[in-house]
This record gives C-alpha cells, structure tokens and sequence, in this order.
C-alpha cells in the first residue's frame, strides 16, 4: 500500500504472531460481536448485528428510545458530565439523519417509555433522586407533566402488550419496587403483576402474548433469572435463567425471539426461544454496551447509546434479520470445490464472506473463500487486451454497487476498473510504468475508491496529493492539496505522503500521511476536524474507521502492529508480530482482517485474546500455488459486506 521508506526506521520488540497467543502489555480490546446465528433449528432466518453507519448526536446513556412514524425517538439520559438530558431527537434510521423533537419538561433519567394512543410517555426516571412523574408528548412539541404514578420509580422497563403499556420493576428511592403497572392513558394506573424477583436496570420484552424480564439488579447484586408475566391473568414466575447474571442489559423481539443485548461489562448477545425457554449465544455487539436503550421499527431493532466501560457513548447498533444461507448470487464465482487451503486452527466461520485479495507479486487479484478455496482469479488467460498488463495491484475494493472492482497498481502508476463478470479492464487512468504529475499521470497511486456516482477519490503519495477522477475523462477533476515532491503535512492544503483515504459514516474521510505519521478527518471540501498521532505508530498505513470515535491503522515496520486509536492519537489497542502489515478492516463480527503483506499471509485477529483465528498463506514463504500468496497488499470482503457497499449510502461527494 505505501511505498517503502528511504531512510532507517527503528525496530520495536514485539512477539512473533501465529495461530496462538500473541502476549504483550497491551489489554486486549473490548468483548465485540461474533458472527451471529439463525434464530433457531430449522430457521430460514438469519441475524445480523452491525453498527450502524450514523450515530446519535450526542454521547448518552440510560435515556429511552420509541418508535415514531417509521423512526425512532431518543428521549432524556445521561450525558457524559453526569447530567440529565431533557432533549428529544428524531433519528430517522434510513437517512440517518437526526432533528431536534421537543424538550422534556424535566430532565431525566433511567425512565420507562410508552407510546400509547399516539403519544410518548416517559414515566419516572429522576436526577438526584427517583420520581413518579409522568410526561408526554408527540414528536415536535414540548413535554408536558401529565400526571403521576402512585409512587416514585427509576431504573424501570417500559413494555407494550395490546392496548395497555406497562412499566416494570424498579426502584422508589428507598428498596426495589416488585410490582408491574399497567395503563392504558399514562394517566391511571393499576397494579397488573407481582414479579417473584424484584429487580432494576432488567430487560424486558414481550414475545408469545407474555412479558419477558431478563436479569437486572437484585438487593444482593445482578441476577440471572427469566421472570415471566402474564397480562392476561397477572401469574408471574421464573421461567428460566441466563447463562451468568447481568444487569443494564436491552431486549428486542423479533421473528417470535427475544434477543438480550449487552449489560454492564458485557458485550453478549444472547437469542431467547419463548416456546422452550431455551437461551443460545447469537453474538456480540459492536460496541460493548450497558444501559442502552432499544427499540423495533419496521421490522429491525436498534440498539442507541448506552455505556462502555462506564462512558456514554453515541453509537448505534442495528439487528435485522435476513435470509439464512449465502447472500447475493455471483455466477462469475467459480463453484467451491476440493480441500480448503487454511493454515491449521483456521476457523472459517469468523469471516462472513469471501475475501478479495490483491497478491502484488503474483499480479493478480483473488477470492478466497472462508474455507481457503479460490473462487476467482484475475486475470486469466484470456481476460486482458492485446498489449495490456495487469502488474502488481496493492489495493482492490469493490465498487457500491458491488459489479466491479478498482485496483491501484501503485509501483505501475495506474488505476485500473475492472468488470467482475466480464472479466475486462473497463477503465485505466495513468500510463502504466510511467510515473508523473501531468494530465493522466500519477506518482504512486494509493487505495482509490469508487463512490456510488462512479467518482474516484485517490490518494496519490509522491505527488503529495488526493486526487478526484470522473471516468470516462481522463483528466483530473479536483486535485486536494498542492501537486509537488516535497510532501508536508498542512491539510488540506498540503500533505505529507498520503497513502489512504477511507470514507467515514458521518461523509468525512479519514487520511492516512505517511511523512509525519498522521491520520486526519477531513471533508472532500477541505474542512479539517482533527489531526492525530497515533501513539507508537511509526509507520501508519491505511487508517479506517472501526466506528465513531475510534480507528484502525496497521504499521507498516517490521515488526509491525495493527492498532486502534482515538482522535486524540490515544492507542487503545495494538497488536503485533507482523512483518509490514498494510491494511487492517474491522469484521461485522468485532474481528480485524488484514494483509501481513511480508509474512505472505491474510488473516484475522480476534482483538479480545490477541490470537490469530484465520489465516490463508504461508507465514514467511511466498508462492503463487494454492494455499500461497507473495506480498498480498489489500483486501476487502466480498459484497455485501464490503467496504463500499457498507459505507456506500454515507459515502461524502467529491
């Protein structure tokens, strides 16, 4: 991905990385999603956990979050100071856009929320102390106080079953309130249910005709136990239990299941059958998160806000689910066929795709399927025009509608589309082998992309710029930063060796300079929102975004590391054992797939135990048979969980 240093860098200690433990001082990061299963035996059905590709306006936690006309209301909380919210977003999950809705007439937090008739309800909830007020409202206008409960009560969970809401558990100030409240209006209420547990910060539910209350907080501490509630009757009993005890967790019901999300230290996501009461793993949220808030809105459940490690945090998480089996057909994929080509302890089940590698010396691109079989290889005898080449492609990504695939041939000066289908180069901008700064010349083009209206944005190094190309010209649209060898860091008018620039999922881009070691936010317009170091990083290489607030870079040394860091250039996470590792993508799964481009090999890392779960290619011997790689350069997934189809609908425009 970067062209190699002229001058000496100083080499780290680090442990050497194989399919085992890799130690070091590091604390691993946190608990992420793994690859979640089907609903159930025998489902055609499939969940998916995936942050989404926008974030709540501000970092909040305990707040409450409501269906609204197709969005989704975030109402209250608590904000990082430790204050109570008394704002009211409207988040509408298709555009990700969010808008100011009303004020709360008193702040607060660890409220329940209704909707009934129409209107959101928030019930109790407090600041320094809990409180029976009720308010209501509909979206755009302001809160007002519309009665009381019989008594105070925070750290409840709101549900809906038929026409009447209900608001259970909790805790009045003094001791833990046991009784569920019904209501039809939030004005009247009436005691519909005893639980055999009394509990705070629960999960609940409905699912079957039944309220489900998983775990919470006890006198003695969190709890295990499934409370069921029976509206219809009022019984109340223990229906089961979680596999460990747990506290701040959310639920969601979909397709007749119960999904429990997360809980203080805990990123699990457990799938909860209500015809057995049987509990099953169904994988790990992306952000690990206690006293969030959920809701479902067409079909899909959202996850908003919430704490990690004690910190409110802005993410939002998506669950839906999708059809079980394999995703978008592709019949220019060759059939899986024969014995997978995995080093031994690989477990194919942490990728959820088929991975697109660029095998720079073996001038080829590949795909490789979780099992370790190719599936499809370019060029073939036969795919490239008569006096064309295809030499050493560094970076390969499919474009947003997942039809082609663009190359950067950085050492070759090229850019290169290529129809997956068709197997043809459609579009080249550069000269191959022939570097330069003029009309259709470039200087070590690096990981180009394609936006969804064809636009390509690329960094390219030695003329120290980024560069906007509009296929089918041949000229350069936009230049970003001046053209010229001597690269500085001054962005946007100058940078400093760029070698990446990643779409973000707020349409800023993220890029990497090599001279300096910076990776900075900015827009295609040039607006700049922040410049960081990342600590330790002496060589940082295609930095992403692994979700709001934090990045991914890997650094190309030997030895070498992949890193997460902040905006503030904190390192939160570092792994190493690599030999010039060049691009590191975050999983849906929490795991990190990159190209270890000097030990021949890509793998995948699970970031919580520092171990290497995947890995295709020989570690430390170039080849070009099944099984080898030779300085494999790039990769991305296969659609749709690649790159730019993930970020295509947040994609900025040049």
């Amino acid at each position: 991905m970067s062209p190699r240093r002229q001058f000496g860098i100083a080499a780290a200690v680090l442990a050497t990385c194989c399919l085992s433990a890799c130690t070091g001082s590091h604390p691993p990061a946190p608990a992420r999603h793994a690859r979640a299963q089907g609903p159930g035996p025998g489902s055609a059905m499939s969940l998916q956990i995936m942050p989404a590709p926008y974030q709540l306006p501000t970092a909040v936690s305990r707040e409450v979050l409501l269906p609204a006309a197709g969005g989704l209301l975030n109402i209250g909380g608590l904000t990082p100071s430790g204050a109570s919210a008394s704002t009211v977003t409207t988040l509408d999950p298709i555009t990700g856009g969010t808008r100011p809705a009303g004020r709360l007439a008193q702040a607060t937090h660890d409220a329940a929320g209704l909707v009934l008739g129409g209107r959101a309800f928030v019930l109790g909830g407090g600041t320094a102390s809990s409180v029976p007020t009720v308010q209501a409202f509909t979206p755009g206008t302001p809160a007002t106080v519309t009665g009381a409960m019989s008594r105070a009560r925070s750290d409840s969970g709101g549900v809906s079953a038929g026409p009447a809401g209900y608001v259970i558990g909790g805790y009045d100030g003094t001791r833990l309130d046991p009784e569920g409240l019904a209501t039809r209006d939030g004005l009247h209420f009436r005691v519909a249910a005893r639980l055999p547990v009394p509990v705070r910060y629960a999960a609940t539910a409905t699912a079957s005709g039944l309220i489900w209350v998983f775990g919470g907080q006890t006198a003695t501490g969190p709890t295990d136990v499934i409370q069921r509630i029976d509206p219809a009757t009022g019984a109340a009993d223990v229906a089961g239990h979680l596999p460990r005890p747990v506290q701040g967790a959310a639920a969601l019901s979909l397709g007749g299941q119960v999904y429990v999300a997360g809980g203080a230290g805990t990123g699990d996501v457990l799938r909860f059958d209500p015809a057995t009461s049987r509990v099953s793993a169904a994988g790990q949220l992306p952000v690990p998160v206690g006293y969030a808030a959920a809701a479902v809105t067409g079909g899909m459940g959202y996850l908003a806000g919430g704490e990690d490690n004690g910190h409110p945090v802005p993410t939002v998480t998506v669950f839906r689910l999708v059809p079980a089996g394999p995703g978008r057909p592709a019949p220019w994929l060759a059939a899986a066929a024969g014995p997978g080509r995995l080093a031994p302890g690989s477990d194919p089940s942490v990728l959820p795709a088929d991975v697109l590698i660029a095998d720079h010396h073996n001038n080829r691109l590949l795909i490789v399927d979780p099992q370790g079989r190719i599936r499809w290889e370019f060029p073939r005898p036969g795919d490239l025009a008569p006096g064309q080449t295809f030499l050493q492609p560094d970076d390969a990504f499919f474009s947003p509608d997942g039809r082609s695939i663009i190359a950067t041939q950085e050492d070759n000066q090229v850019i290169s589309v290529i129809s997956v289908a068709a197997s043809r180069i459609t579009y080249r901008y550069g000269v191959p082998g022939t570097p330069g700064s003029g009309p259709g010349r470039l200087f070590n083009p690096d990981d180009a992309m394609l936006t969804p209206a064809g636009i390509i944005v690329s960094a390219d190094i030695k003329n120290c710029r980024l560069v906007i190309i509009t296929p089918p010209a041949h000229t350069l649209t936009r230049v970003i930063g001046r053209t010229t060898n001597a690269c500085q860091h001054d962005p946007p008018r100058r940078f400093g060796s760029p070698n990446g620039a990643f779409p973000m999922t707020n349409g800023d881009y993220l890029v990497t300079e090599i001279n300096g070691d910076w990776a900075d936010e900015m827009s295609l317009g040039g607006r700049v929102a922040w410049s960081a170091n990342p600590a330790r990083v002496r060589y940082p290489s295609d930095s992403n975004e692994v979700y709001p607030g934090r990045y991914l870079t890997a650094d190309y040394s030997d030895p070498g590391q992949v890193a997460e860091f902040t905006s503030s250039g904190r390192v939160v996470w570092r792994m190493g054992g690599f030999n010039q590792p060049s691009l590191a993508l975050p999983l849906p799964n929490g795991d990190i797939l990159l190209n270890d481009d000097f030990n021949h090999r890509v793998c995948v890392v699970d970031p919580a135990t520092h171990r290497i779960v995947w890995q295709y290619g020989h570690t430390g011997k170039a080849g070009r048979g099944l099984g080898y790689l030779s300085d494999p350069d790039g990769v991305d997934l296969v659609p749709p969980d690649s790159l730019l189809v993930t970020h295509g609908a947040t994609m900025g425009a040049p």
